[in-house]
């Protein structure tokens, strides 16, 4: 009986993990295909967003943002039924102040209404500070995709967790009545050092 060669082994292997891989991405193409060109871009892993995070006091924040499909969270690979499809995602965030302070938070959140294409779907995203010793803090972002463009809204949440001088409270809760106010950003495609960029950018000019 003639054996196998080792060479030849390792090709079958190596080719049964392909063809699984290219099933793999070719059943997420048909469930999520929104995913490969988020806001119009090629995107088969992760989108990268850079915006200039306004508060209705004239306080101003960098934010850099990423997220990507998540696939874990339920059995349906994120993807949950209704009037209209919801996709579960989650990514990482980073605000920079004015002050030179910068802050990490994890992220998850939906979008709904996306097929195809990403335009006119709607966005949440909760961003969350990496669990620790401390209450972690948070706030929320909501919006909906124009093209390119990702225009959010905080409805209120970020001034629970900042101060007016961009610092975080000390603890996750916020004892004052929640003030009449709201931060707002854009967000569009954008890399690290786009993000670095605007947060030396708001270090240089006072009372920004």
């Amino acid at each position: 009986m003639r054996s196998v060669p080792r060479a030849r082994r390792r090709l079958g292997f190596f080719g049964g993990l392909a063809v699984l891989f290219l099933c793999a991405v070719g059943l997420f193409a048909i469930l999520q295909p929104w995913s490969f060109h988020i806001g119009g871009r090629w995107t088969p892993t992760t989108w990268y967003g850079v915006g200039r995070l306004r508060d209705s006091t004239g306080a101003q924040y960098g934010l850099y943002l990423s997220f990507f499909p998540d696939n874990t969270s339920d059995g349906e690979g994120g993807l949950r039924s209704g009037p209209m499809l919801r996709h579960d995602l989650r990514g990482k965030a980073t605000v920079c102040t004015a002050g030179g302070a910068q802050y990490r938070f994890d992220v998850q959140g939906e979008i709904t209404g996306a097929w195809l294409r990403t335009d006119g779907a709607a966005m949440f995203l909760s961003l969350g500070e990496p669990r620790g010793p401390k209450i972690p803090r948070s706030f929320s972002l909501y919006g909906a995709w124009h093209g390119p463009e990702l225009p959010l809204d905080d409805h209120k949440t970020m001034f629970m967790n900042f101060l007016p001088d961009g610092t975080l409270t000390p603890s996750g809760h916020y004892t004052a009545p929640v003030p009449e106010k709201h931060a707002t950003v854009t967000l569009s495609w954008g890399s690290e050092s786009d993000f670095e960029t605007l947060c030396a950018d708001l270090r240089s000019v006072p009372g920004r």
